[in-house]
């Protein structure tokens, strides 16, 4: 028998209905992002494989939700994708955010405004220190001038961080008696500390690292730590520098402590992502925090609560603050 047109709109109607009901049923909360993009360092460093193992931690708190690790060849590339919506978050050290919300050192000629960026929370510190040969006779920062020293390769990590420095301590290129810009692409600047055509350069990284190891096995190079008063003004300017110490044993022959300076590793996004995704990334993280210490004992070492979040610079996150405050028993 035919059915009428009347008839066919009755029947249209409750499959249409029905078809948007299992639809908006099966969909993810609109509160949720289902894919977060974490900009980090580029792949083999420790930040890449830090961005992995808070993915981890994310997807298994929620494994509807796609997390991936995105590596960049610089911080200003990730700080600007969190800023336009190409990243959710990214792993950035203190000191580039500080560059950024000042304007100032790698930040100061780009055009483009970082006060939407929003704080989540601290992830991990990062040692700063001096690798020295020991025929040298540096025992600490005071003992650099006149020396032959690299101070990384421009616009490099190392570079800025020695550029501070010098800065803090008053000093010119002309200090030394050799100052090189020798990249850590391919061990350069191992090589030339090994040869001797430099005695002392900047190390940043984690401990132990294996490269260090067979360098201090040897006896021809030593860690040195960087103290000072210049050193401490540096650290109270609140310009990303933090002190920090290497502990004993963690290379062979290390019997005491090494007092240094640190970069903070912190998690960061914009004020654009909403709070029911703030809170579950910070709910997977804190959660994880044994698994996370167990792949690396820097994870979460820094404790973050509310006062810490307010004393920053950078503003943190509305929900990151209701977070830590509903949470204080779990840190």
């Amino acid at each position: 028998m035919a059915i009428c047109e009347g008839n066919k709109s009755a029947l249209f109607l409750p499959a249409f209905f029905l078809s948007i009901l299992i639809f908006a049923t099966l969909s993810p909360s609109p509160g949720y992002a289902y894919e977060l993009f974490i900009g980090t360092g580029k792949v083999g460093t420790f930040s890449n494989f830090a961005g992995k193992a808070v993915c981890r931690a994310i997807h298994k708190a929620n494994q509807d939700l796609d997390c991936r690790a995105v590596p960049s060849e610089d911080y200003i590339d990730s700080l600007t994708n969190v800023l336009n919506g190409s990243l959710d978050m990214a792993l950035v050290n203190s000191k580039m955010i500080y560059d950024a919300f000042h304007r100032t050192g790698s930040f100061q000629y780009i055009a483009l405004e970082y006060d939407q960026l929003r704080l989540l929370m601290s992830l991990y510190r990062t040692p700063i220190s001096l690798l020295a040969r020991r025929d040298a006779k540096i025992t600490d920062l005071a003992d650099l001038p006149g020396k032959r020293v690299n101070g990384g390769a421009a616009f490099s990590l190392e570079n800025i961080v020695f550029q501070e420095i010098m800065a803090a301590e008053g000093w010119q290129k002309d200090s030394f008696s050799l100052y090189q810009n020798l990249s850590a692409t391919g061990a350069q600047d191992f090589f030339a500390l090994r040869s001797g055509s430099v005695q002392a350069m900047i190390h940043i990284g984690m401990h132990p690292d294996k490269r260090l190891e067979r360098g201090l096995a040897t006896g021809k190079t030593e860690l040195v730590g960087i103290g000072g008063p210049a050193v401490i003004r540096l650290i109270d300017s609140n310009a990303g520098f933090y002190r920090q110490t290497i502990p004993a044993g963690v290379y062979p022959g290390a019997a005491r402590d090494l007092d240094t300076l640190s970069l903070e590793t912190l998690l960061v996004t914009s004020a654009d992502i909403d709070d029911e995704s703030v809170d579950l990334i910070l709910d997977a993280i804190v959660t994880a925090k044994q698994q996370l210490q167990f792949t690396h004992p820097a994870f979460l070492q820094q404790k973050t609560d509310v006062e810490t979040l307010n004393q920053s610079y950078l503003h943190p996150h509305p929900a990151a603050v209701l977070f830590f405050q509903a949470n204080q028993s779990r840190l």
